[in-house]
Parts: C-alpha cells; structure tokens; sequence
C-alpha cells in the first residue's frame, strides 16, 4: 500500500486522531506490544499466581501497574533497536531514544513561541498585534487603544504618515470620515465599465485552496461591504454566488472550469460564465507572487468530486496549472488574448502579474500608447511577499520584487509612457492594515486586493497548514468535519465589519494629512526609518534603485555584457 504524502509543516495545530494511531501501528510497535504482554504474563505466572484464586480479572486487574512499567521498559528497549537500525537520521543512530525528546521540541517549537515566548512584534507572516487588530476589528468590537503605541517608532522600517496642522479638508464630526473614493475600470476600451466605491477587495482564492463555507461567507461578505470577490484561477463554483456579491473571474493557465478535455479554452464555456449578472470583470492571471514562474497546485487531497467537476480535472491526481499561457509567448500576444477574452465577454479584461525586470511591464505601458484601446483594463501586481496555499519555499520567500517595490516601478512606467489614466493599479502582498494600504496607495496603487486579510476575519489563527488539508479553523480545507466549525452568516458579517473599518480608517489616516481619499495621497506624504534617528520620503525608497536598475540592465544587453561587467568597465 502506498505511503501517505507527507507534508513541511511549520506549525502544528491537529489534535491526535484515531487514524493518526492507526498510520503509527508497524512491525516495531507489534513487537513491543507483544513482548509486553508476554513478559507481564511471565511475570504474573511467578509473582502474582496467588491473584488467580479470585479469577482471570482479578489477576489481571493486579497486574495493571506492573503492565505500565514493563510497557514503558519494552518501549525503550524496542525504540533503541529502532533507531540504531534506522539508515535516515544519523544523529538520531548516535543517539537513539534521547533523541525523541528534541523532536518533541522541535515539533512543539512553533507552539510555544507563538504563544509564550515570542513578543507581540516578532511573528511571522503577520505578528500577533496585527492580528489581534483583525480579530477585534472584524467583530465590531472598538479597536481604541490606551497608553499609546506599541510600535517602536525608531525601528529601522517603521512607517509614519506626515500629518497636516491646516487642512482643507471639511471637519467632521466623530468617527466621520469621507465617502469620496471612486474609481471606474474599462472606460478606455468601450466595455461596460465596473465603477469602484471601495478601495479594499478580496484577492483571488480558489475554491479547493479554501472550504465551501469559507467562500460563500467571502462573497455574502463582499455583498454587504459593496466590494469585489476574486475567484481565483479554480474557476466559478456555487460557493462564489453565495451571497450575491460582484465577482472577480480569474483565468489561469490551466483554464480551470473553461477548458476542453486537452486543457485548451472553450469559448463557449467562457461566453457561460462572462454572461453571468454577478461576474463584474475578467483577470487573466499571467504570475503569482508566492510563486512566479510556477503554475498554481492544488494536492490531490483536496479535490473532491464536486471541486473536479467544476474545475474539469480528474479525481485522485494533483491539479498543476501550467507556468505560462499556451496561447502567447510576448506582449503582443498577450494584447491578442485579451482582445479575445474581451471580445466574448463584453466585460473588463485585466491581467495579474509579478514584476521582474522593469522592462516587461514597461514593454506593456509602451504597447498601450503605441495602440490606443488595447491592452488590459486593470493590472494587479502582486508582490513576492505574497502568500499563497501551497507553494515551494524558494519560490515563496525569494522570488519577485516585494509588493511596495513593484507597485512604485509600475506606477512609474505606466506614467512616462502616458498611459496611467487607462489603467486602474491594484497592489496585492502582504496588506491587511490601514497603513498597509496608505503605503500601497501612496506608492501608486488605486485599489488593493487582500487575500490573509480577509482569512484572519474568517477566523484563521496563521497555523501555517493551509496546504495539508488539516486547517483547523474549517477554512482553507476540504474536510468536511472540519468545515464545519465555520458558520457562514456569522464569518461573513465578520467580513462586511472588517471591509468597513478599513476603508473607514485608511481614510482617517489620509485626512490626517489633509486628504479627503487616499487615492490622493502621494509618496512624499510617508516617511520611513531607514537608521536610527534618521527618516527616508517613501519616494526615495522603492522604485528610484529599480528605475536606475532598468537603465543600466538596458545598457549592459545593449553591449551584451552584465550590469557588474559594465560597471568595471
């Protein structure tokens, strides 16, 4: 029989299971319980034959703690044979049985510093102040603080937002704040535009990546806070209509849900699904952040009969996406699948990408002014500090400008080949708090997408196991069980609060500064500690060392060398 996948797992957060015992039982623990049971017999033969007078359950029931001690004796003797016979761990042949204790440390280590020794700073990927500011906020409870910041405000990267003593802006009362953001996508390509009244969206998360319940509160959530719900490239499944909220569809690679039985897309499965009243625009996903230059995955363990049927793959084997887009290789290639995808649709046709070199997005923006009404309605740019729900490590933590970066480089070369008014810029990785999203807006963004944001409103506890199907918070699972823990009118109020409070509290900060929307608010508007005592405009920070790396990696292809054999030269 065929061993059971095994996962990295970080964290740990499943309680033992009956099955869990079951994949435990092997030909070493048969032969400590068999050596257990037949040495606490012997023993009782000699010992405790007096006992058997009363009958067989007395004499057994007397042998009850002699049968624990021989147990934990034989338990050793048989883990020492074990381990010294074992060929994967070496350390663990060196020391056999001790060794077990710092596996248990190991295994228990991300438990205890999470919740005991690490300080509310420390966490990763979101610490516990952010979260907590999730929980608390989702739930409507007042997120007001007492006796000040725990920020350290003179840590290197902490980010401070220049207020303005007189502004212009109107005064409000309270907790008041403005209602002026709007922003409209598909103006420039003769489509029915979408008009945006909220600057926060949900990022895209599949159906598979994340449990039924989970998404159907997502898009009630999204109805009720008037913002966009992202499919993810796992095509359109019942669960995303839930609620009645506008939707996001996102092509990826494999045309999930859109696809022949060769994996080529079907017109007419697409014209199906664009014809629907509740999907608002199209997103051709070309990258993703938490792992450019890799198709998505979805393990076999998640995909359930229905997740097969709406995506059109089959059932037992992981679902892998392709790396690239069968259909084109350069930019205008691309320009020609989006007028195909427009042309069936009649909907705003965006694209999602991952910034590299400057050069591609560049060749993009030049593209667009080149060939007016072309090209796409919307960019999403999402940063490698993105997350995801499965990816390998390298790509995930090492891969594509980070999110502030890429956003800055795109802005600028949207802007000198004058075509930034076509595009509406949305920045994704990493962004769960007001000045998250300040940050994101002030580097050149108009909307940002979130996808662990929105998890941490659901109820997530960042268990680090969305990819094992074991998330114990029902949320990015396909066990049934599990998902049950998640009730869909309570997690999508939870939703709704969350939307509200950012939109309400990213316009605070930006009125702090004499702005009436923080689309308004501009990069020198920011400042961030870059040494101690010392502070940087956010302008100086990302996009100028990018910009000046394009120039000179245009320079050095142009003399076929590198940018390094350029510079000693």
């Amino acid at each position: 029989m065929a061993s059971s996948r095994k996962f990295y797992q970080p964290g740990i957060s499943r309680a033992p299971s009956f099955i869990g015992i079951l994949k435990s039982i092997n030909i070493y623990t048969i032969i400590w319980l068999l050596l257990t049971l037949i040495t606490t017999s012997i023993y009782g033969y000699w010992f405790q034959n007096d006992s058997m007078v009363n009958g067989f359950g007395q004499w057994v029931l007397t042998l009850s703690g002699e049968f624990f001690l021989i147990a934990l004796i034989m338990g050793v003797i048989v883990l020492f044979i074990h381990d010294k016979r074992q060929t994967d761990d070496p350390i663990q042949r060196m020391y056999p049985v001790v060794i077990w204790g710092r596996k248990l440390l190991v295994k228990m280590g991300p438990l205890l510093r999470q919740y005991l020794f690490l300080n509310d700073q420390e966490e990763t990927p979101y610490n516990r102040i952010t979260r907590n500011w999730v929980y608390e906020t989702s739930k409507g409870v007042r997120n007001t603080i007492g006796f000040g910041s725990q920020i350290d405000m003179d840590k290197v990267g902490t980010t401070l937002i220049m207020p303005a003593t007189f502004t212009n802006t109107a005064i409000k009362s309270g907790e008041e704040t403005s209602r002026e953001y709007e922003k409209i996508i598909g103006a420039h390509t003769g489509v029915e535009p979408v008009i945006l009244h909220h600057f926060v969206h949900i990022s895209a998360m599949s159906f598979g990546a994340l449990s039924y319940r989970a998404h159907a509160a997502l898009n009630l959530g999204a109805k009720n806070a008037g913002i966009l719900h992202n499919t993810g490239e796992g095509s359109l499944a019942p669960c995303h209509e839930y609620g009645g909220g506008d939707l996001v569809f996102q092509i990826g690679t494999a045309k999930y849900g859109i696809r022949d039985a060769e994996g080529n897309l079907d017109d007419n499965l697409l014209k199906e699904v664009a014809s629907k009243p509740q999907v608002k625009m199209l997103e051709i996903k070309l990258a993703q952040g938490a792992k450019p230059g890799k198709g998505g995955m979805l393990l076999k363990e998640k995909i359930t009969e229905e997740i097969s049927k709406i995506r059109k793959i089959p059932m037992g084997k992981d679902a892998y996406a392709p790396a690239r887009h069968k259909e084109f290789s350069d930019v205008d290639g691309l320009f020609d699948f989006i007028d195909h995808i427009r042309g069936i649709a009649k909907k705003p046709v965006g694209i999602k990408m991952v910034i590299g070199h400057t050069s591609e997005i560049e060749a993009i923006a030049a593209k667009m002014k080149k060939e007016p009404g072309r090209g796409p309605d919307y960019i999403v740019i999402d940063g490698g500090d993105g997350g995801t729900g499965a990816a390998p490590l390298v790509l995930s933590s090492y891969s594509g400008l980070p999110m502030k970066q890429a956003v800055a480089v795109a802005d600028w070369a949207l802007k000198i080949h004058n075509v930034r008014d076509k595009i509406v810029l949305f920045a994704s990785g990493k962004i769960a708090t007001p000045i998250d999203i300040a940050v994101a807006m002030a580097l050149g963004a108009d909307a940002v997408y979130m996808a662990r944001g929105f998890m941490l409103s659901l109820g997530c506890i960042q268990a680090l196991e969305c990819h094992t199907n074991h998330c114990p918070t029902g949320i990015a699972t396909q066990n049934k069980k599990l998902e049950k823990a998640l009730n869909i009118e309570a997690a999508a109020k939870r939703v709704e609060m969350y939307a509200k409070a950012l939109y309400k509290e990213t316009t605070m900060l930006c009125e702090s500064s004499g702005y009436s929307s923080p689309d308004q608010i501009t990069s020198d508007d920011i400042m961030v500690v870059t040494s101690p005592g010392h502070l940087d405009y956010l302008s100086e920070l990302h996009g100028v060392s990018a910009y000046e790396a394009s120039k000179e990696r245009n320079e050095a292809r142009k003399q076929g060398i590198t940018v390094g054999e350029m510079k000693m030269k």
